[in-house]
């Protein structure tokens, strides 16, 4: 009896090992296009684990494993997981897995459930459960209206057999040529597309450009040797959508152009890989290395006195970023990366320095000699008859500009001095919009509030909050706030929504009317804010009917950043990075406008 009973044991752990051996996806569709598999997809006490290769190629994610961590960035998230561990971290928040990620031999294999719940795909196995299919949630209630439609238009009594999608035959993305040059340029061949969005992201930096109404796949990586592209990738990223991501080795300012007969053109900035100083013949020069001569704008600081350089759209991949100097009237040269478009230098000076015209030293070489003297000293020494100096400093003079308010040593840095109140709408009891996926306005508009606070008191600002947590703060009191701290500028924080629920997009800043201070702030701050997130430049405008505006008169505006009842800009005002690059050109916009306002002196 013994016997028997181990005999049937044994037959029966074979056949569990047998159907458990059985158990993997054999085909897989995404948004209707199936995907070429190297091998059946495992599965794994019923989760489906697929290789880091398939969510790089087909969901446009960038997957790194450094040892047993596991980093997938994708252009709203980033995931973090370790090997063996079943729990994940979205953007720092915890999350537990079924199952979790294992290595089999080269490849790494993560839970495909998991992502695709992040990212808004729904898993419909078919053919017991040797097809996968991966569809947007519209997709399947359109499969599942189809057949309703069928079931009352014929006489079958069993459940129809599933419909094979017909794969498209047109190939919308027909090349991606890169074509190098100064600016690293790419042509994008289309047959025809829709329209497209762009997205610069900075951990790691790349350029997503996603393109609307292109049929057909994706194409091969595009593997590039340039300094500052490293490849570009494509995939399927919805039914109506492809994605190419452009790997860069650091951000950079870029500009998409399409062509008059077909197509788009994405051009980067021009580069510059070194800079330093050096004397000769009497002169100390700034010698710049770089792709194209820069155009430069320049700006005079006192207190400290500074000359910033801005080279406009250039990309800095210098590894040295500060140099000391130890001239007579320059001590440090320091650089960075001011903004994705702009490379800032910064000379702190001893006394008046006059920067002359950039002179080419060679080819990628080039010299700006920087006279140690006024402008007006400059002209009478070398008798120039259309000198024209890009700026005119004398520290002799009485009436010599002053930089911001200059309230004492509040911080060092290039606002230093000037007190800036944020205001993060809504909060509280009052969420303000309310997104298709459930974001609340008030959340979104704080953490970009958070962002801009960080980014002004690291430019030597401070900053006064109305409200930094959870909580409802009266429209009334909310100026009164800025009052009482002494601020010199009031910015609030917005996400818009629209009468006709998910059909406006863009970017708006509202200002006080009839307040021409404001409405340069509003100016400003709008123009460096569409440069940085690219959605449609919509308008400013002038409102008097506003309690946050008519409650002082300091100098405010009220930016929407996007909108939020549209599900396309919600989900780019849910990610972190794109709040990260909202923040930076709202505060570009302030900075321009505080070396605008007070750099050149009231009245002057």
């Amino acid at each position: 009896m013994k016997r028997v009973a181990a005999a049937v044991l044994l037959i029966t752990f074979l056949l569990l090992l047998l159907a458990a051996s059985s158990l993997a996806v054999e085909r897989l569709f995404v948004g209707g296009i199936e995907v070429e598999l190297e091998e059946p997809l495992e599965i794994v006490s019923g989760v489906i684990l697929v290789p880091t290769w398939l969510l790089e190629k087909h969901f446009g994610g960038t997957v790194q494993i450094s040892d047993s961590r596991i980093t997938a960035a994708f252009a709203d998230q980033t995931i973090l997981m370790r090997l063996g561990e079943k729990s994940a971290l979205v953007d720092g928040e915890s999350h537990k897995l079924d199952v979790a990620p294992q290595r089999r031999g080269n490849e790494v294999l993560l839970p495909l459930r998991f992502f695709a719940d992040r990212l808004g795909f729904q898993l419909v196995l078919e053919e017991d459960g040797k097809v996968l299919r991966l569809q947007k949630p519209s997709q399947v209630r359109e499969r599942a209206s189809l057949f309703e439609r069928l079931r009352q238009e014929t006489s079958w009594a069993e459940e129809p057999e599933p419909v094979e999608p017909v794969e498209e035959t047109a190939q919308g993305l027909s090349d991606i040529v890169y074509m190098g040059g100064a600016r690293s340029r790419v042509f994008i061949d289309l047959q025809s597309y829709t329209g497209y969005q762009t997205n610069l992201l900075t951990d790691p930096p790349r350029l997503i450009l996603d393109l609307y109404g292109v049929e057909g796949g994706p194409l091969p990586v595009v593997e590039v040797d340039d300094s500052l592209l490293i490849r570009i990738r494509s995939s399927r990223f919805d039914e109506e959508t492809i994605r190419l991501v452009f790997d860069l080795n650091a951000a950079s300012g870029y500009k998409v152009t399409p062509w008059a007969d077909r197509g788009l053109e994405v051009e980067f900035n021009h580069m510059l890989y070194a800079a330093g100083l050096r004397e000769r013949d009497g002169f100390i020069e700034l010698w710049l290395e770089a792709s194209h001569p820069p155009s430069i704008e320049a700006i005079y600081l006192e207190d400290p006195q500074r000359l910033v350089l801005d080279l406009q759209d250039t990309t800095l991949l210098a590894s040295v970023r500060e140099l000391p100097a130890g001239y007579e009237r320059i001590s440090r040269l320091r650089m960075q990366q001011h903004s994705p478009e702009v490379t800032r230098l910064v000379l702190e000076l001893a006394g008046p320095v006059t920067m002359l015209p950039l002179q080419e030293a060679g080819p990628g070489r080039y010299v700006i000699p920087l006279f140690q003297g006024t402008a007006q000293e400059a002209q009478r020494m070398f008798d120039l008859d259309d000198f024209e100096p890009v700026i005119s400093p004398d520290f002799s003079d009485d009436t010599k500009p002053v930089f911001g308010p200059q309230r004492g040593e509040d911080g060092e840095g290039i606002l230093r001095g000037v007190i800036v109140a944020i205001d993060p709408g809504h909060g509280g009891s009052d969420p303000g919009t309310i997104g298709y996926h459930g974001s609340f306005e008030k959340d979104i508009n704080l953490a970009i509030s958070f962002f801009l606070g960080k980014l002004l008191k690291e430019a030597g600002a401070e900053v006064v909050y109305t409200r930094d947590t959870d909580v409802y703060v009266s429209i009334f009191e909310r100026p009164e706030i800025a009052v009482r701290a002494g601020a010199d500028l009031f910015i609030s924080i917005h996400a818009n929504s629209h009468i006709k629920r998910g059909t406006a997009r863009g970017t708006e800043t509202l200002y006080r009317a009839n307040d021409l201070v404001s409405q340069r702030l509003a100016q400003l701050v709008q123009a460096e804010l569409v440069q940085a997130i690219t959605l449609v430049d919509r308008r400013i405008w002038g409102r008097d009917d506003l309690a946050i505006f008519n409650g002082s008169t300091i100098p405010a505006v009220l930016v929407e950043v996007g909108f939020l009842d549209h599900p396309d800009e919600e989900v780019l005002l849910r990610a972190e990075g794109f709040q990260q690059i909202a923040a930076e050109g709202i505060y570009n916009g302030i900075e321009r406008f505080i070396l605008e306002y007070f750099g050149k002196g009231e009245g002057q």
